[in-house]
């Protein structure tokens, strides 16, 4: 325990290496760390994180009136995550915890939010939280910039007062159990960065619309879903945008000729959907952060664009099981930095050639090609 200034008051702070003792405990029969906690009402950062500690995590921590970092993160925690009761009058002070990589298997706390006035970061994902998204979160904690609660157990719908949160610049909640549709009102948390739900049970289609007010937005990540209609059309009002994940959802429709317009992708993960028409229509000219195209199991047709072996930077190009036809161009040696290349199951001719041209792709580790059932 080290004692550091602080806002010219004595303050302290807790720090706990990682160990690879027998689990400690954080509480006990006799109530010994609750009261031990408790007494130290100048602790303000609370590091216990990658540590063995199993057991629950006493209400003291949880309720400080001095702690303003709590990180218990990688530990082997368990049972009840404590509700702040309503007791409390007064704000608490924390600003960040971190309860991620434990085993929690709780209801997720609803109550507790509305006394986290000062909260900035939550992060309780990689446990095993069952319940609902609270609805009072940003109500009661309006400074929240980080919420993370993916791989959980959660349940129900995207809570519409998420649109409440101002200051919310990442919000990721994949690998649950959610559903019902992207309520438009969480397009109204304009300072959104990272809006990430892959893998839960989503429906409804994208509100262009309402998603334009986005305009901070570099990463959306959706896939995994139940997700149908098309791309909106003003993808490129999205000027920010670094990474697209719509994969393995019900879309269908063409893809807009605008997604030739959004110059910082770097990912387009557009996998096992029902996406149709000419890849042509789209320009991949000006795409040059592209790293990683995914277009595998849908339904494109049409020669592969010439604008695609402009994109100098790709490293990985998924183009298998849709219906596209031709001979590959030479210019696919354009790829310097490409080692991933698949193409198979689709109509392409000439593959003897096709595999001279690929000399010139001096990178490619993994060349899937041919027609293949």
């Amino acid at each position: 325990m080290r004692q550091t200034a602080a806002s010219g008051k004595a303050s302290f702070a807790m720090s706990m290496g990682p160990s690879r003792r027998s689990p400690w405990h954080l509480e006990d029969s006799k109530g010994a760390s609750r009261r031990a906690f408790a007494d130290l009402t100048s602790m303000r950062r609370v590091n216990l994180s990658h540590n063995s500690f199993s057991s629950g995590l006493p209400m003291e921590l949880m309720s400080s009136g001095s702690i303003i970092v709590l990180d218990i993160s990688f530990n082997r925690l368990n049972g009840l995550l404590p509700e702040v009761p309503y007791l409390f009058t007064t704000e608490r002070p924390l600003q960040i915890l971190n309860v991620s990589s434990n085993q929690f298997s709780s209801e997720f706390p609803s109550a507790t939010w509305k006394v986290m006035k000062n909260l900035i970061t939550l992060n309780a994902s990689n446990n095993s939280f069952t319940g609902h998204m609270p609805s009072s979160l940003c109500i009661g904690s309006p400074s929240l910039a980080l919420l993370d609660l993916c791989h959980n157990q959660l349940s129900g719908n995207i809570p519409n007062t998420l649109g409440n949160c101002s200051k919310l610049k990442v919000l990721k909640a994949g690998n649950n159990h959610l559903s019902g549709i992207l309520p438009v009102e969480i397009f109204d948390a304009t300072s959104l960065e990272y809006l990430s739900f892959p893998n839960n049970g989503l429906q409804g289609e994208l509100d262009g619309a309402h998603m334009v007010k986005l305009s901070n937005l570099a990463t959306l990540d959706l896939g995994g879903n139940q997700i149908s209609g098309n791309i909106p059309v003003n993808i490129d009002h999205f000027k920010r945008l670094e990474e697209l994940h719509l994969g393995s959802n019900n879309m269908s429709g063409e893809l807009p000729s605008s997604l030739g317009n959004c110059t910082n992708l770097k990912t387009i993960d557009l996998k096992i959907n029902n996406f149709s028409g000419d890849l042509g229509k789209v320009n991949f000219s000006a795409l040059q952060n592209l790293r990683s195209l995914d277009l595998r199991r849908n339904n494109l047709s049409g020669i592969i664009p010439e604008s695609i072996y402009s994109c100098s930077n790709l490293t990985a190009l998924r183009l298998s099981a849709n219906h596209f036809h031709g001979e590959i161009s030479p210019r696919i040696g354009n790829l310097k930095h490409l080692p991933f290349l698949s193409l198979i199951r689709n109509s392409f001719t000439n593959i003897t050639k096709a595999l001279n041209v690929l000399k010139s792709c001096r990178n490619i580790s993994t060349l899937l090609i041919g027609k293949t059932s």
